[in-house]
């Protein structure tokens, strides 16, 4: 693998892991946000809002669907919004 392809897997991981999940939104540390851990935080957040911000329908929001989510306006991000 070149250099070039090395440190452009590096900087997509540091990317990804810049918007994991907080601990103030995944209280029960399972990698991944349920509505009401979620409304904890965005008590505006309705559940049609979580269901279109849960793509793959599983009933959480894990740390891509919140990474998209904010990256689109969808939710605010608690990092810099605070």
């Amino acid at each position: 693998m070149s250099r070039v392809a090395i440190g452009a897997l590096l900087a997509t991981f540091v990317a990804l892991s810049a918007h994991a999940m907080s601990t103030e939104i995944d209280t029960d540390g399972d990698g991944k946000a349920s509505l009401a851990e979620l409304q904890t935080v965005f008590p505006e957040l309705t559940e049609e809002l979580f269901q279109e911000i849960d793509t793959d329908a599983d009933g959480f929001v894990n740390d891509e669907e919140m990474m998209i989510a904010v990256e689109t306006e969808m939710l605010p991000d608690i990092e810099t919004d605070a």
